[in-house]
């Protein structure tokens, strides 16, 4: 009977040992790939500062500024994506323009005004420095302490930076009502006018100082210098420089309003070397 009770036992003992064999080891889970820093972009600031900004996830902006880096958390902005933490707020307008500013501490929205950041894509124009080739000229002299008014040379100045804040934001038709003779003066119909601007990404002007008036058959004439800087649809760059020349009614007895006001009588620019 106990041979028995023992075969029975080794028996048990041996299929326990066939089941062991069976089973298969467990395979080690598979190695997790590496997480990837996400990509950093350079801002350039007004104050001469460098901005890099990381965004690793939705919620979260990754600011290093003069070597010291902040993780910083997107806050509530009726605009753009606001991130604050850590003293230090930054604020972005798509991915190439933001605002640096500082935190006060207990502040959810910065108080203090902050300084403009840009980054600068590698076909993005700019006006040349003044004196250097194709930029303006580097006159350097004082400006007038005259009175502003709408009918002296400056007022002109202003007519152009009107004009080509215009074009820049797209709005042809105001652009073209500023040419002399209800936009007769640009040679083109309103709708001719705005198709002519249609291969240009941006198109942006920088303006200097206006010359002297000038009269002439009733009318008074003065240039202003321009910079023409932006970019075609096909990425090259734009860069032209010239003049333009704007025309008013001299101030006779009778004159209307619209007659003594600067408009646009023609312009004259050239492709000039590029910033």
């Amino acid at each position: 009977m106990a041979n028995l009770h023992q075969l029975t036992a080794v028996a048990a003992m041996a299929a326990m040992g066939l089941a062991g064999c069976g089973k298969a080891p467990e395979k080690a889970p598979p190695p997790q790939p590496a997480a990837q820093a996400a990509p950093v972009t350079v801002y350039a600031c007004e104050d001469g500062r460098t901005v890099r900004a990381s965004y690793p996830d939705a919620d979260t902006a990754v600011v290093d500024v003069g070597g010291m880096k902040r993780t910083l958390k997107i806050a509530i902005s009726a605009s753009g994506a606001r991130y604050i933490g850590e003293g230090l707020q930054w604020w972005t307008k798509g991915m190439d323009q933001g605002q640096l500013s500082p935190l006060a501490s207990g502040e959810d929205i910065a108080s203090a005004s902050g300084v403009n950041c840009k980054a600068p894509g590698e076909t993005a124009a700019a006006p040349p420095a003044p004196g250097a080739p194709g930029g303006l000229p580097d006159e350097r002299r004082p400006v007038s302490e005259g009175p502003f008014t709408p009918q002296n040379a400056q007022g002109a100045a202003n007519v152009v930076q009107t004009y080509y804040a215009l074009v820049a934001e797209k709005k042809y038709p105001e652009a073209w009502a500023l040419w002399s003779d209800g936009g007769k003066a640009s040679g083109m119909a309103a709708k001719d006018f705005a198709a002519s601007f249609d291969k240009y990404e941006s198109y942006n002007a920088e303006i200097g100082a206006p010359g002297e008036i000038e009269g002439a058959a009733g009318s008074l004439y003065v240039a202003v210098p321009v910079v023409i800087y932006g970019k075609l649809k096909t990425g090259g760059p734009v860069h032209m420089k010239g003049e333009v020349r704007l025309r008013r009614v001299n101030d006779v007895p009778g004159a209307t309003p619209q007659q003594l006001s600067w408009h646009i009588a023609e312009t004259a620019l050239k492709p000039s070397p590029g910033g």
